[in-house]
């Protein structure tokens, strides 16, 4: 099956020049990849290419950069450590000590990662594994959305921001006149708890980071991705 799926890239490579031409190097190495993974857990995923878009979002400072598309991007600070191309957390306490572990977190709840350790952090079979499982988990936990890009959106707002911000901000559209909470666009993304002045050290607020993040993958990023997703062994 990843034999037959690179062949379907390369020939998808071959037929759309320009979207190759703007993939990073790291992309062309790993999509193969991560189209497997998307369609061996979740081959029914809604505009699939959001995967790809958000492994840009979340390691590629450009295109260009070292860490794009690179399992071993890494984001550190006292307070914790995101790691590789869905930058997986470990979070410390004031002390040093371990707050939450991600990956062990996501080892122990799906099959897919059983073996996955902080030892084997860097390790893109399993980074790409976890992030279609860790995406799946959530959009299935995001219910009564009016359309399934809306539940998307609600998912990636989730994964960038907490499960429980999302649905503080669904709450809040809710009791707010005019607001539809089953929709993001318009409605849930205007309406939210996030902190709204800008974080030292991020430069924008948790709110401005959080709906920048919906946009970026499903909008900004996602487009030159979706020829590789389109292609099926049947093609």
């Amino acid at each position: 099956m990843k034999r037959l799926l690179l062949g379907l890239f390369i020939q998808v490579l071959l037929s759309v020049p320009l979207a190759a031409a703007e993939l990073p190097a790291g992309a062309v190495k790993y999509l193969p990849q991560l189209v497997a993974s998307q369609r061996a857990i979740w081959p029914d995923a809604p505009l699939p290419s959001f995967l790809a878009a958000q492994i840009e979002q979340e390691s590629c400072i450009s295109l260009k950069h070292s860490k794009c598309w690179n399992p071993r991007a890494e984001l550190k600070t006292s307070r914790e450590n995101g790691i590789g191309l869905g930058q997986f957390t470990r979070a410390y306490r004031a002390d040093g000590s371990i707050r939450f572990d991600k990956i062990s977190e996501l080892a122990a709840a799906h099959k897919s990662l059983a073996g996955w350790t902080w030892a084997k952090r860097y390790d893109p079979a399993y980074q790409l594994t976890a992030i279609v499982e860790m995406d799946k988990g959530i959009y299935t936990r995001q219910r009564s959305a009016a359309t399934l890009r809306d539940r998307l959106s609600f998912t990636l707002s989730a994964y960038n921001g907490g499960e429980g911000g999302v649905l503080q901000d669904r709450r809040l559209c809710a009791n707010t006149r005019g607001c539809d909470s089953t929709k993001w666009a318009g409605n849930v993304e205007r309406t939210s708890l996030k902190q709204k002045v800008a974080v030292k050290g991020y430069g924008k607020s948790f709110f401005a980071i959080n709906r920048e993040y919906v946009t970026n993958v499903l909008d900004v990023r996602r487009p030159k991705y979706d020829p590789f997703f389109r292609a099926t062994p049947n093609d």
